[in-house]
């Protein structure tokens, strides 16, 4: 028995192991099923986010003539690039034990399949703009672009990744015969998935700049780039992350006011559904608050808790609305004709 079926023999073992704990704890089966949710989707709108920033913070250092944005940009690729290549292989070793062989005839098999090539280039691109890094030294433009197309290509395979999450979901329905890619994808603005598709680019932006923050925070040790950079680009990354959550954030107000003035109408909102609404909103702010607080302080580098905080709430939140895009509802005529 070579390397890899002893590795995929142990990975067999354990996910048998996962599955039996989560039939014996239903609570934690719901823990861990939220986490395997959470974590790669955070993991890859980082990814996306960190090569916009990165990038940004490359040309800043041209534009402004200050080191510390060149080392912050830097240490941002890095991350991605830690990022990418676990997004990578880990979606690889998933799409082995859940995919099976590949089907070319399969529509799902065939965007599973993209979303994994779309990544794949998205990683190459980001290698390659961090490898050349020292060769472009004197072309910084062309590198700012390199990673900009770095993050493009990644923005790209996150709707691809998306899209085929809704396609597999649609699959497993018991009407999913009945069913188009009318059905799925089509029904306009306004639907949980387009809402998603619409609304994660700030979201890539916020949670890119938490965990950017963060990541320079566990980075002090490693980079000893002294006290004044840290408190240069520890309050740049939480205001980037800031300002991105305060726009997802009035998004999802007037998204709100506009799904509670229809309920209205209805004359089905009530005094306690207004109250839910407005703590959940207000939940919903608390990062922004937690990253301006940084931003705001003189003394950023001991604020990690802070950090963490803002981040953990931020994918906490996240993830019931990247949930939703698995929402998928038929015509009423096509309803009556499945019961």
């Amino acid at each position: 028995m070579n390397f890899f079926q002893e590795m995929a023999a142990t990975l067999t073992t354990w996910m048998d192991a996962l599955r039996h704990l989560g039939q014996s704890f239903p609570l934690a089966r719901m823990g861990f099923d939220a986490l395997s949710v959470a974590l790669p989707l955070a993991a890859l709108l980082a990814f996306v986010g960190l090569n916009f920033m990165s990038a940004t913070a490359r040309g800043l250092a041209v534009t402004r003539k200050r080191a510390s944005f060149e080392k912050c940009a830097r240490q941002l690729a890095l991350l991605a690039l830690l990022l990418g290549w676990i997004l990578l292989i880990c979606g690889r070793v998933w799409l082995f034990f859940t995919q099976g062989s590949y089907t070319p005839d399969s529509l799902s098999d065939f965007m599973v399949e993209m979303s994994w090539v779309m990544l794949g280039l998205a990683v190459l691109f980001n290698s390659l703009y961090f490898a050349l890094w020292k060769f472009l030294t004197k072309l910084p433009m062309l590198h700012v672009g390199l990673g900009a197309v770095s993050g493009i290509q990644a923005c790209i395979a996150t709707v691809a990744s998306l899209a085929a999450a809704r396609m597999l979901t649609a699959l497993a329905r018991p009407d999913a015969d009945m069913l188009t890619l009318g059905h799925i994808y089509v029904p306009g603005f306004g639907t949980p998935f387009w809402c998603a598709i619409f609304w994660s680019l700030p979201l890539m932006l916020a949670v890119a700049g938490g965990m950017g923050a963060f990541w320079l925070v566990l980075r002090r040790n490693y980079d000893d780039y002294g006290r004044d950079h840290y408190n240069t680009m520890l309050p740049w990354c939480s205001t980037w992350a800031r300002n991105a959550w305060a726009i997802f954030w009035v998004i999802l107000l007037a998204s709100s006011v506009f799904d509670v003035q229809r309920e209205w109408q209805k004359e089905t909102f009530t005094a306690m559904d207004a109250m839910l609404e407005s703590a959940e909103l207000l939940l919903w702010l608390v990062p922004a608050l937690l990253w301006t607080l940084v931003a705001r302080s003189a003394t950023p580098m001991r604020h990690k808790l802070t950090l963490l905080a803002a981040l953990v709430l931020a994918v906490a939140v996240m993830l019931p609305f990247y949930l939703n895009i698995t929402e998928i509802t038929l015509p009423a005529s096509m309803t009556d004709m499945v019961e």
